[in-house]
C-alpha cells in the first residue's frame, strides 16, 4: 500500500484493484448531470446600477435620487405619421390604459403598462394652470412632440415648372448637401371637436387651442424629409437658404429670375409621441411588456413597419434577443449557418480544426471533450453559489475553453512525443510531463485572474473569482480526466519519424541566430502599435452594440431626429430653507425655469421638462396690467405654491407634482456622516429632466459637465450657501457604472500583470528575466488594442475582457517553452539549439490551439449584434497576436540575454556556446528509458529516438 502511494495518481489503484482512472471517468459521468441540471436555473442579470458598492458616491446618490422621484420604465411610443391631433394617439391610450367605468374602475387595458402619457395630456395640465398655449408647446417640443417635415410653399413662377421644379429641389439637395430627401405626404388633422361636450372634458380647451394652431399655419405645396434633418441644423439652415434662392430658368421666355419657393418652415407638433410607463409585471417581463405595446400600436390602425419604440426597456429586450440569435436565430436557412447560429458555427469550425491540426479524430474529441467539460463545470458553479450571469462573466467560457484547450493539446503533443509504445505508459509520460508547465500556467493565470477580486465593482470581482477558479478546475481536467479518457480510449503514439517537426527546430534556430533584428522588430511593432493608446476610448452606449441597418437603431434614428432624445438626464435642484425665506415660490419657480431654458440651449440636448413648465410664471407688468390684475396675478401665484407644498405634505398630490418636486423632512448624507451634502432637512427639491440622443458622438461625460457649469452658473446668484444642485439620474449612474467597470478591468490587468511578473522573477531566479519574459505576455494586448485605437474603434466591456483572455494564453505558451528550454539548458545544450528543441516540442501545440481556437472565434464575425461580432474578430486577433510573441518574440529573447540569464541561474557549468558535439539529455518528465540526442549540427535537424 505504501509501495503504491509513491506512485503518481493516475498509476495508483484501490484495494480491489481498480485505477484511480477508472474512477475518475466514473466521478465525471456522475458530475456531468448534475452540472448541467444545475445550469437550468443560470439566469442573466444585467442591473448595472447595483454593480457599484453601496459605498460608492453615485451609489449613494442614485439611492437618495430614487427615495424622492421613484423611476419608472419608460417606452417611447410614435410611428410615421403620427401627429399631435391624430386620433389613434387617443386609442392607444385606451387600448393600453382602459376604460373607467362609472364606478371608477379601469376596464380592459394591459397588464403590464401603469400609465399612458399623451401630448395632449401635458398641454391640458399647463392650459388648466393659465400657462399660455404658445409656451406650453414650446415647453413639450422635443420632449413628446417634434417639428415633422420640412414644409415648402412654391410660388406661382413655381407651380408652373412643376414636377420640374420637384426634380430640381431633389437634385439640389443631393448633388450639393449630399442629403437622400423624400416627398413624404400626411397632415395634422383637426381635433374632433364634436366628440366630446365642452362641459364634460377639460381637454376640449386644448382641442380648441390645437384647432386654432393648426388652422394659423401657413399653406404649404410640398413636404420634404430625409434621414437627420433635424440633427444637423447648419445643413438644414444652408438647404432652406438654397431652396429660396432657386429663381425660375425661363425656358418658355417668361419668368426668368422670378422667386419659385416663397416659404420654408416646419411646424412643432407634425409628429408626436406617448410615453408608455411599464408596471411591475411589465418590468418582470420586458419582452411580453414590448410585444404587448406593439401589438396594440398595430390594432388601433398603425401599419407594423411604421412604429418606432424606444427606451431601456427596448434596448433590453433587443440586446437579450440579439444574443439569443446569436446562438440560434428561426429567421435563416438551416444550413445557412453564418446567419442562423454564429456561436454554433464557431464551435464547428473550432472542432473541425482541432481535427485538422492533431490529425486524429480520437484525440480532437476528446480535447474538445475536456474543453466542454471545465466549461459546464465552472458555469455550473454560478447558480449553484448564488451568482447570475452578466456582460463581465459571459466572456469567462471563451476563456475556459481557450485555456483548456490549449493545455490539453500540449499534453496531446507530449503524448505523441512520448517515444513509448505502450499506450497506458505513453499517456502517464505525457501527464507528468505536463504536470510542472500546465500547473505554472493554471497557478499564474489563477493568480493573475484572482486579483480581479480587489475591485470594489460586483461584476469584477465575482468574474475574478468564478474564472480563477476556473483555471484550476482546466487544470485538474486536464491533468487528470483527460489522461484518464486516453487510458480507456487507448492507442499507441505516432512513430518519432512521421511525426515531421523538425522545420520548428529550424525555425527556432535561426531566431536565435537573429536574435537582434527578430527581438528589435517585434519591439518597435508594439511600440508603434502602443503609440496609438494615447487615442484609447471606451464605448459606453449599448446602442453601439447593433448594426446601422437593425431596427432597433432605425427607430432610434427616426426617434431622435424627429422627436425626442431617448436618454434622459436629471438636475436635481436644492433650495434651502433660507432661499426659501429670501425667494417666494413663484420666484424660485423662475429660478428653475432659467436654468431648464439655458440647458434647453445644448446642442445635444432635445428638451426638458420640469415642474417650472406647468406653471404661469408671467411677471406683473405696469405697462399692460392694472394695479388690480397685478395683485391678483400675484396672489394666484402665492397660491399655487402653498397648494404645492400642501398637497405634497399630504402625500396627496398628483404625479407630474410628486415627480417633479420633493419636500424631504429628514437630512442625507454623501460622503461623510453628517455632511448633509445631498439634501438638509426642509430643503426644497427640484427635478429637471432633459432628453439628449443615444446615438450621438458626443461624450456623456462632457454633456454632464456642461450640465454641471450650466446649472452652477444660473444658481451661483441664488446666495444661499445650502442651495446647490446634483446631476444624476438611471442614465448617468449607468455609463459611470460602466466607465468604472472599464477602469477596472485595466486596473486589474495591470495588477495581474505585476503578480505574473514576480511569478516569473521567482521561477527563474532573476528580476530582470522575469520582466524580459514578460515582454512577449504584453505584446499582443499591447499590439492589438493599441491597433484599435489607432482605427478609432472604441473598447466596450466585452472587448476589454478579452485582454485577460490573451494575457492567460501568452503566459500558457511562454511557460511550456521556458519548462522546455531551462530542462535542456540545464542538462548542457548550448542555447541555440536548446531554443530550437524546445520550439520544436511546444510550437505545434501552440498553432494548433491558435488555428482551432482563432478560427472558431473568427466564425463569429457574421453575427448580427456587434457585441458578438466585435469580439470574435478582436479575440482572434489577440489569439494569433500571442502566438507571434510565444513562437517569434519569446525564441529570439531566449537566443540572447533572457536564455543567458536564465543558463546562469540553472546551471553550475555552463557548456561553451561554441560546441558542435551532439549532446545525449533526457527531456522533461521523460520516462521508462526515453532519453534523446539533441545534435548540435546547425545543418541537421534534431529528431527524436525512442
Amino acid at each position: 500500500m505504501t509501495e503504491s502511494r509513491k506512485k503518481p495518481i493516475l498509476q495508483r489503484r484501490d484495494r480491489w484493484g481498480h485505477g484511480i482512472p477508472l474512477w475518475i471517468v466514473v466521478g465525471v459521468a456522475f458530475l456531468i448531470p448534475v452540472m448541467a441540471w444545475a445550469l437550468r436555473d443560470l439566469k442573466m442579470h444585467n442591473d448595472v446600477a447595483g454593480w457599484l458598492p453601496r459605498n460608492d458616491p453615485q451609489a449613494r446618490i442614485l439611492t437618495w435620487y430614487e427615495s424622492m422621484f421613484p423611476s419608472e420604465d419608460r417606452v417611447l411610443v410614435s410611428w410615421d405619421s403620427a401627429s399631435i391631433t391624430d386620433p389613434r394617439l387617443r386609442k392607444l391610450e385606451d387600448k393600453l390604459e382602459g376604460t373607467r367605468s362609472e364606478s371608477g374602475k379601469s376596464e380592459g387595458g394591459s397588464p403590464y403598462v401603469s400609465d399612458v402619457t399623451l401630448p395632449t395630456e401635458l398641454l391640458t395640465r399647463m392650459l388648466s394652470r393659465d400657462v399660455p398655449f404658445d409656451r406650453a408647446m414650446s415647453e413639450i417640443d422635443g420632449v413628446l412632440i417634434g417639428k415633422g417635415p420640412l414644409k415648402i410653399r412654391i410660388s406661382e413662377a413655381g407651380r408652373k415648372r412643376g414636377e420640374f421644379l420637384v426634380q430640381e429641389i431633389l437634385d439640389l439637395a443631393k448633388q450639393e448637401f449630399g442629403l437622400d430627401v423624400k416627398v413624404v405626404e400626411g397632415d395634422m388633422p383637426l381635433p374632433e371637436l364634436e366628440a366630446v361636450p365642452l362641459e364634460e372634458s377639460k381637454a376640449f380647451n386644448t382641442d380648441v387651442e390645437l384647432t386654432k394652431y393648426i388652422q394659423a399655419q401657413p399653406l404649404y405645396s410640398l413636404q420634404l424629409s430625409w434621414l437627420g434633418m433635424h440633427s444637423d441644423p447648419a445643413t438644414m439652415s444652408a438647404f432652406q437658404e438654397a431652396l429660396l434662392s432657386l429663381e425660375d430658368p425661363g425656358a418658355s421666355g417668361q419668368g426668368i429670375g422670378a422667386q419659385c419657393i416663397e416659404e420654408c418652415f416646419v411646424t412643432p407638433g407634425s409628429l408626436a409621441a406617448v410615453s408608455v410607463s411599464l408596471s411591475e409585471a411589465g418590468i418582470a417581463d420586458k419582452e411580453a411588456s414590448v410585444a404587448a405595446i406593439r401589438e396594440a400600436v398595430e390594432q388601433v390602425g398603425v401599419p407594423a413597419d411604421t412604429i418606432h419604440l424606444g427606451g431601456q426597456p427596448i434596448v433590453t429586450v433587443a440586446l437579450n434577443n440579439a444574443v439569443q440569435d446569436a446562438g440560434w436565430n428561426p429567421k435563416y436557412e438551416v444550413w445557412n449557418f453564418a446567419r442562423r447560429s454564429p456561436i454554433l458555427l464557431s464551435a464547428i469550425v473550432s472542432v473541425l480544426f482541432s481535427f485538422v491540426m492533431l490529425r486524429s479524430i480520437r484525440l480532437a474529441t476528446l480535447v474538445q471533450a475536456v474543453s466542454f467539460l471545465t466549461v459546464i463545470v465552472a458555469m455550473a458553479l454560478i447558480p449553484l453559489s448564488g451568482g447570475t450571469l452578466n456582460m463581465v462573466l459571459i466572456v469567462m467560457p471563451t476563456l475556459l475553453v481557450v485555456l483548456t484547450t490549449s493545455a490539453a493539446i500540449h499534453l496531446s503533443n507530449y503524448w505523441k512525443h512520448s517515444g513509448i509504445s505502450d499506450p497506458s505508459q505513453s499517456v502517464f509520460s505525457a501527464a507528468k510531463t505536463a504536470w510542472l508547465p500546465c500547473g505554472l500556467a493554471a497557478c499564474t493565470t489563477s493568480v493573475g485572474l484572482a486579483s480581479l477580486t480587489v475591485s470594489n465593482l460586483v461584476p469584477v470581482r465575482d468574474f475574478g473569482i468564478y474564472a480563477a477558479i476556473g483555471c484550476l478546475i482546466s487544470f485538474v481536467v486536464v491533468l487528470y480526466v483527460l489522461p484518464s479518457l486516453m487510458l480507456y480510449w487507448p492507442r499507441s503514439p505516432p512513430k518519432a519519424e512521421s511525426l515531421e517537426t523538425g522545420h520548428w527546430n529550424r525555425f527556432g534556430r535561426w531566431l536565435a541566430r537573429n536574435r537582434t533584428m527578430v527581438a528589435v522588430a517585434c519591439v518597435l511593432l508594439t511600440a508603434a502599435a502602443g503609440w496609438g493608446l494615447r487615442n484609447f476610448e471606451t464605448e459606453t452606449k449599448v446602442i453601439r452594440y447593433f448594426p446601422e441597418d437593425s431596427r432597433l437603431v432605425r427607430d432610434y434614428v427616426f426617434l431622435e431626429d424627429k422627436l425626442s432624445g431617448v436618454i434622459s438626464i436629471d438636475t436635481i435642484v436644492k433650495f434651502d430653507t433660507e432661499a426659501q425665506k429670501q425667494l417666494p415660490f413663484i420666484d424660485r419657480a423662475r429660478k428653475v425655469h432659467a436654468l431648464q431654458q439655458e440647458i434647453r440651449q445644448h446642442p445635444e440636448i432635445s428638451g426638458v421638462l420640469s415642474l417650472s413648465s406647468f406653471l404661469d410664471l408671467r411677471k406683473p407688468d405696469p405697462k399692460t396690467m392694472s394695479r388690480f390684475e397685478r395683485q391678483m396675478l400675484g396672489r394666484t401665484q402665492q397660491r399655487v405654491g402653498q397648494r404645492i407644498h400642501e398637497r405634497l405634505k399630504d402625500n396627496s398630490v398628483d404625479d407630474e407634482i410628486s415627480s417633479m418636486l420633493a419636500l424631504p423632512d429628514y437630512a442625507t448624507d454623501w460622503k461623510e456622516s453628517g455632511d448633509q451634502l445631498l439634501n438638509r432637512e426642509g430643503d426644497e427639491v427640484w427635478r429637471i429632466t432633459a432628453q439628449t440622443s443615444a446615438l450621438s458622438d458626443t461624450d456623456l461625460e462632457v454633456l454632464l459637465g456642461d450640465m454641471n457649469a450650466i446649472a452652477e452658473s444660473q444658481l451661483s446668484m441664488v446666495g444661499s450657501p445650502n442651495t446647490g444642485h446634483i446631476v444624476t439620474g438611471l442614465i448617468p449612474v449607468f455609463l459611470r457604472t460602466q466607465q468604472a467597470v472599464l477602469e477596472s478591468l485595466i486596473r486589474s490587468f495591470g495588477m495581474a500583470f505585476i503578480v505574473i511578473a514576480i511569478v516569473m522573477m521567482v521561477l527563474l531566479r532573476s528580476p530582470f528575466a522575469g520582466l524580459l519574459t514578460m515582454l512577449p505576455n504584453l505584446m499582443p494586448v499591447i499590439l492589438i488594442f493599441g491597433l484599435l485605437s489607432w482605427m478609432e474603434l472604441k473598447v466596450d466591456i466585452g472587448t476589454m475582457i478579452t485582454a485577460s483572455v490573451a494575457l492567460g494564453i501568452a503566459v500558457d505558451g511562454t511557460l511550456h517553452l521556458i519548462t522546455w528550454f531551462k530542462s535542456l539548458v540545464q542538462q548542457g545544450v548550448p542555447v541555440e539549439f536548446a531554443v530550437g528543441k524546445a520550439l520544436e516540442h511546444c510550437g505545434p501545440a501552440m498553432w494548433q490551439t491558435s488555428a482551432a481556437i482563432g478560427f472558431g472565434m473568427l466564425a463569429l464575425l457574421p453575427a448580427e449584434l456587434l457585441l458578438v461580432s466585435r469580439f470574435g474578430w478582436i479575440m482572434a486577433a489577440l489569439i494569433f497576436a500571442a502566438l507571434v510573441a510565444d513562437v517569434v518574440f519569446l525564441p529570439a529573447l531566449l537566443g540572447g540575454t533572457l536564455g543567458r540569464l536564465i543558463q546562469k541561474a540553472v546551471c553550475t557549468d555552463i557548456v561553451p556556446e561554441s560546441t558542435d558535439e551532439p549532446q545525449t539529455v533526457k527531456l522533461p518528465g521523460a520516462g521508462h528509458g526515453a532519453s534523446r540526442k539533441a545534435e548540435a549540427k546547425s545543418d541537421v535537424s534534431s529528431k527524436e529516438s525512442a
